[in-house]
């Protein structure tokens, strides 16, 4: 018996808030983006790359050059924020049966590869630098890192509410935070150099603040490619999704379970449901029951259960069957 949601259900599940009970674990959808708040950020932070590029390059400083490639990133950060919440708005069709919430992911993967080349070109800069300092103009940097302050604290300001419900918001929120320990370093950099004439400071934070690019890039390229892989979120326990479905009353075992991202927050789970064999009860109530399980207490967007008295041709779909081929590998608890 293949039993999906039908349409209405579905939707429900994906606009509904996620509930959790014990042990559960809520993955709430992407609620209405504020594309006001995004928007002003982008023009903030957009504003504020050209212009602390600019001072970067008259004035020398490795530092400011590498925060501003940073601002860039959280300027990327933004707009993909944007561009994402309206993809995800496009109906999904015949070609993608599951729309267009991918196109945060794919924006991800491209914001993180050029996160990741800004972070090696900002690392040889300052090596360079580091065998032959300049003297830097600091009150150039002083103001330019005053201004990135004012206009960071605004986007997070505009950002604090909504960041905290909607997780498409809370990438672009992150991004900007970094920003904003960037401008700290410069000033730091910035009063060093005016107070003890030490230049080497400015290539030695702009190479420290260089790694720090090169983990945040390592990070959003690994989770990017591991959700474009289909690859289970690191917040979902399939272990505890499988025990509790095999705590209902007639299911005998959980098999071919599925669980990945279509985008951060909108997570989907299918499997197949094998019934006891001296079970007798009404299968449509089996199934509303593990679709209430998996949507108020695991909190998944989407659900596809396939109720079955007995394993069907299964035997050439085992290679991706992981809890056939390693159960228990696939029961042991993530982290």
């Amino acid at each position: 018996m293949s039993a999906d949601q039908d349409g209405m259900e579905s939707n429900h599940a994906g606009s509904g808030k996620a509930r959790t009970g014990h042990g559960g674990q809520g993955h709430a959808g992407h609620l209405p983006s504020s594309g006001r708040a995004l928007t002003i950020s982008a023009w903030l932070t957009g504003v504020y790359f050209v212009i602390e590029l600019l001072v970067g390059l008259w004035t020398g400083s490795v530092a400011v050059i590498s925060d501003a490639f940073h601002t860039f990133s959280a300027v990327g950060g933004v707009l993909v924020a944007i561009v994402a919440s309206r993809l995800a708005r496009r109906p999904a069709d015949l070609r993608r049966t599951f729309g267009w919430y991918r196109a945060e992911i794919i924006g991800a993967l491209v914001n993180g590869a050029f996160l990741l080349v800004m972070a090696l070109i900002v690392i040889v800069m300052g090596v360079m630098r580091l065998g032959a300092p300049i003297h830097l103009p600091t009150g150039p940097m002083l103001l330019v890192a005053s201004g990135g302050i004012v206009t960071e604290v605004i986007a997070l300001y505009l950002l604090y509410r909504q960041q905290g419900q909607d997780l498409n918001i809370r990438g672009a929120y992150w991004h900007i935070i970094q920003t904003f320990v960037g401008s700290l370093i410069i000033i730091v950099a910035a009063l060093v150099i005016q107070f003890t004439g030490f230049l080497a400071i400015d290539p030695l934070l702009g190479v420290a603040f260089g790694f720090v690019l090169l983990w945040a890039s390592w990070g959003i390229l690994r989770d990017a490619v591991h959700l474009l892989m289909d690859g289970t979120p690191d917040d979902v326990s399939l272990s505890r999704v499988i025990t509790a479905l095999e705590a209902l009353d007639g299911v005998s075992d959980i098999h071919h379970v599925h669980g990945w991202a279509l985008t951060s927050g909108r997570y989907v789970f299918s499997a197949h449901v094998r019934t006891a064999p001296e079970w007798h009860g009404d299968a449509g109530e089996l199934l509303q029951t593990a679709h209430a399980l998996l949507r108020e207490r695991f909190g998944f967007f989407f659900v596809t259960l396939q109720i079955e008295t007995a394993c069907l041709d299964e035997t050439a779909s085992d290679a991706i069957d992981v809890t056939r081929r390693t159960d228990h590998a696939a029961r042991k608890p993530h982290g």
